[in-house]
């Protein structure tokens, strides 16, 4: 079985228009796979819900269960690590928005053990940033910061902050498995996202339209349900150009279609407003290909229309296999491998672009390699390469 039509299996058993009955033929190594696949993914809590009904063999049932209780555990950390942050910057003043999986889980999802994240993103009013940063750092967070000139580029928040755990187990390359204490934590002053210079900005109108929640029995902000949503269309398609996993991240879109109370002509006016219209129709798109997600058909058509015709034609024919290929690529280990896919990057990010100046941004990234970490890298190898032929001939 290859690892799309795996995948395939797997998200047509979470689908919202799904039919369970067909499922139940599946021999136990059929289940093992999937449990395993649906672990990697980010999804075993999902499955294991979805198929409570069902009768799985029991490896596979133990390995869903185990998953499921895990992210239940370190969820009950996050929400008592998210509430003593919400609730010191509300002692200070600061209003705060709780982004992406730290609010879903436990605002949109129905179990908060539904949805696993590899760390905490919150949102301040720019100019109450600095005072935020400083309320972490008294919560015993120390920050790592990053110019946003460097890498491909990302603006949004150029800090992170992690607070010491000695005890912490080590954690793993796949958030999704981490066994670590405390998430880390990324302190944002707007919702831009950047990617080798192209870049779509949300934030515009958002803290206005904001309503006050209570978030792990703490006060905070939330987005209303359009900004939520085109929020999340646009950070997927970033996700996807980053390579990083995005099924879970689509199936949140899924959710939040079928459970938000969404104006869907709002939805999209909001969309022609930051230039994100290709981005929200990719995302729902996906959302109702991949997941079955009720997104009427009549915003799915006007969206289509404001797109540019090749654009909307390149879009319409994405589904799993897209998504599966573009985040589930070979790691890099070579210069000439980093220097292709530098390229390769490139070239999909411009096809987002919406203008010929657009896609020169995305290319003029390129040309200044030194600010690149490939060329920083390249520039270590070349350095130590030539000190390595100075003490050859003698000259220190």
């Amino acid at each position: 079985m290859t690892q799309v039509s795996r995948i395939s299996q797997l998200v047509h058993i979470l689908r919202f228009d799904g039919d369970l009955s067909s499922q139940t033929s599946f021999s136990p190594d059929v289940w093992g796979d999937l449990a395993i696949t649906a672990i990697a993914l980010g999804l075993a809590p999902l499955l294991y819900v979805r198929t409570a009904s069902l009768d799985l063999p029991p490896a596979a049932r133990a390995k869903l269960s185990v998953t499921y209780s895990a992210t239940q555990k370190r969820n009950h950390a996050i929400a008592r690590q998210l509430g003593e942050m919400l609730a010191a910057m509300h002692a200070a003043g600061i209003e705060t928005m709780v982004l992406k999986g730290g609010y879903l889980a436990f605002q949109l999802y129905p179990d908060p053990a539904l949805r696993g994240m590899s760390d905490l993103d919150l949102l301040f009013r720019p100019a109450e940033l600095p005072a935020a940063e400083m309320v972490l750092q008294s919560l015993g967070y120390e920050g790592k910061h990053k110019s946003a000139d460097e890498g491909p580029g990302i603006v949004k928040h150029t800090s992170t902050y992690k607070r010491a755990d000695p005890d912490a187990v080590t954690s793993t390359p796949n958030p999704y498995l981490s066994t670590a204490g405390d998430r880390h934590v990324d302190p944002h002053g707007s919702l831009e996202e950047s990617w080798f210079g192209l870049r779509v900005d949300v934030t515009p109108g958002i803290w206005q339209r904001s309503r006050p929640v209570t978030l792990v029995d703490q006060p905070a902000r939330a987005m209303a349900d359009e900004d939520l949503l085109l929020h999340l269309s646009v950070h997927l398609v970033y996700h996807l150009l980053m390579s990083k996993p995005s099924l879970v991240q689509l199936y949140d879109i899924a959710l939040g279609s079928q459970t938000l109370p969404l104006n869907w002509e709002t939805l999209a006016a909001r969309a022609r407003d930051c230039q994100a219209v290709p981005f929200l129709y990719a995302a729902l798109h996906l959302a109702r290909t991949v997941y079955g997600a009720p997104v009427p058909a009549g915003t799915l058509a006007a969206l289509r229309a404001s797109c540019p015709s090749r654009q909307a034609q390149r879009i319409e024919r994405m589904g799993l296999a897209d998504v599966v290929q573009q985040t589930q690529r070979p790691p890099l280990v070579t210069i000439g491998q980093r220097l292709a896919r530098g390229v390769s990057d490139r070239r999909e990010t411009a096809q987002w672009a919406p203008s010929l100046a657009g896609k020169w941004a995305v290319w003029r990234t390129a040309i200044d390699i030194g600010k690149t970490d490939t060329g920083k890298l390249l520039g270590e190898k070349l350095s130590g390469g030539q000190r390595f032929n100075r003490r050859r001939t003698g000259n220190v």
